[in-house]
């Protein structure tokens, strides 16, 4: 899959440096989440020495170390939600638990000796291009206060999609006088046994956390906007010998990995508009549904989309619908109006008592990297370039930013396979890049790679032509697409496609510019 051609040219061009006595490139890594590691072992594995990984929390593992709510899970089958590089051949189950997940990214910090490259507890506070060292200056913060500046010659921002939680503004969250938090900052010392438990949003974290609540509390209410596509979650725990299997005859894992990726890769037939598959599928979840579990208690406006498959996440649980059967949880449909110090008011003007208030509503996520200013050649700011949304080349550059990279940047989102074999193929080409820095280092400034404008819009214009072929684009309300109703979060074909893209780096896309000169403007594709 991953075939290591960024990897090798990289560690070629690191010992030819060694020889000629040439500096290799220095990279600053944002984020300590899966991508940022994913980048961190490559380049350890390619010989390069001088890399940082700033991560503002007190460990590893970004999104899994954050999200631990209870019943908190991977929707990717585990044996592909490992690096192919630094596979996890031991999984405990089919659809791997976040602790088991936290443990394989604290494993690879150990495999890799990845820990003298780790710098905790910091906060990226801004980055800026110095235009006459073809370096990038960025401006740390520490838990204790303490702000420097460090220099690297490239960054690679790998602080993904979904780390930011988004709570909803609503009128009198401020007066509500019980426990209140959002799913993605679980608060483990309110308990919610013999209580009444609000839960606003009914997305992926939802349906995991709300089971195991239920089976807790006094009565449960659930806000939600629509209700999603929800199918059979087919997991269980392997047996030992399965595990043993798995785990020492390699050839049987990587045809079990194979098998998994290209029985996901199928299901993008659902994704495509008005495709026969995806008409298909929610024919026969509407009739299930409807025989299953639509009653008097439980309308159909409530458990049936009004939107086609795919316009929304499709998520997977066992005991989602079985939950909102219970005859202590609720279901509401209406919009929620304000909070009171005890209760939930909509729309309708109904009050719903509340002892504790939780939010599955999900991230911010169109906005990307918006938390951090980051300014490039010229002046030119990253929110400024992004204004009408997000976008990148391959999701990976943005010119007028060289020697600058994004993880799980801008339409590299999936619905239908494993984000990373994404993350894989985007280090990919940022390896490459790198080898062209390292070829080239030696003068008196760093050498500079950056995207063109050209390939940048051409690439954009691709991405979004195809986009209007999705089920992403119907009448529905998702976080893949921003408030204009551009689809800035998904890759919208085979991922297969994006592993050809992404397979070599092609000199004039993304190559050596002239730091000197300020970067052109990057235009508006499709605009």
């Amino acid at each position: 899959m991953a075939l290591d051609i960024g990897r090798r040219a990289l560690e070629r061009e690191v010992r030819a440096a060694h020889v000629d006595g040439r500096p290799v490139p220095t990279v600053a890594i944002v984020g300590g989440g899966l991508s940022g590691l994913a980048t961190a072992i490559q380049l350890a594995r390619s010989g390069v020495r001088s890399f940082t990984v700033l991560e503002q929390s007190d460990g590893v593992g970004g999104t899994w170390r954050d999200n631990v709510y209870p019943g908190a899970a991977c929707d990717v089958p585990s044996h592909l939600y490992s690096f192919s590089f630094a596979p996890k051949t031991d999984w405990s189950r089919r659809f791997a638990e976040q602790p088991e997940i936290l443990s394989y990214a604290e494993q690879c910090v150990q495999r890799f000796h990845l820990e003298p490259h780790l710098r905790l507890r910091t906060t990226v506070q801004r980055a800026e291009f110095d235009e006459e060292s073809g370096a990038w200056r960025l401006t740390l913060a520490a838990d204790d206060g303490a702000v420097e500046t460090i220099r690297a010659d490239t960054v690679v921002f790998a602080c993904g999609q979904l780390n930011r939680p988004f709570i909803p503004d609503l009128a009198g969250l401020d007066t509500f006088t019980g426990p209140s938090w959002h799913s993605a900052r679980w608060d483990h010392d309110s308990d919610v046994t013999g209580k009444q438990v609000a839960v606003i949003g009914s997305g992926a974290s939802a349906i995991q956390f709300v089971p195991p609540v239920a089976r807790q509390c006094d009565s449960l209410t659930i806000f939600q906007r629509s209700p999603n596509y929800v199918g059979p979650k087919k997991d269980r725990a392997y047996s030992p010998s399965t595990r043993r299997l798995l785990n020492r005859v390699r050839i049987v894992e990587v045809a079990y990995r194979w098998w998994i990726y290209w029985t996901l890769e199928a299901r993008w037939l659902w994704f495509r508009k008005d495709s026969w598959a995806g008409r298909k599928l929610q024919e026969m979840f509407t009739k299930g549904i409807q025989a299953e579990v639509v009653s008097e208690r439980l309308p159909e406006a409530s458990v049936v989309p009004d939107y086609p498959v795919g316009c929304k996440r499709i998520l997977i649980s066992n005991d989602w619908y079985p939950t909102l059967m219970r005859t202590d949880v609720t279901v509401v449909d209406t919009p929620v109006d304000h909070i009171e110090p005890d209760a939930v008011v909509t729309a309708d003007g109904d009050r719903h008592p509340a002892d504790v208030l939780i939010f599955g509503t999900g991230f911010v996520t169109t906005e990307f990297l918006a938390h951090i200013p980051i300014t490039g050649q010229g002046g030119q700011t990253l929110a400024e370039e992004w204004r009408d949304g997000a976008r990148a080349y391959l999701g990976t550059a943005v010119p007028g930013f060289p020697n600058c990279y994004f993880l799980y940047g801008p339409n590299t989102n999936l619905g239908h396979n494993s984000i990373l074999f994404m993350v894989e193929r985007q280090v990919n080409l940022i390896l490459q890049a790198l080898a062209v820095q390292a070829r080239t280092s030696g003068g008196t400034g760093a050498p500079v790679v950056g995207v063109t404008t050209e390939a940048y819009e051409r690439e954009d214009r691709r991405t979004q032509d195809l986009v209007s072929r999705t089920a992403w684009v119907a009448n529905c309300r998702s976080w893949y697409k921003n408030t204009s109703g551009r689809v800035t979060n998904n890759w919208p074909t085979w991922t297969v496609r994006y592993w050809r893209d992404t397979l070599r780096l092609r000199p004039a896309d993304l190559g050596l510019i002239d730091s000197s000169t300020e970067a052109p403007p990057a235009g508006r594709p499709g605009a």
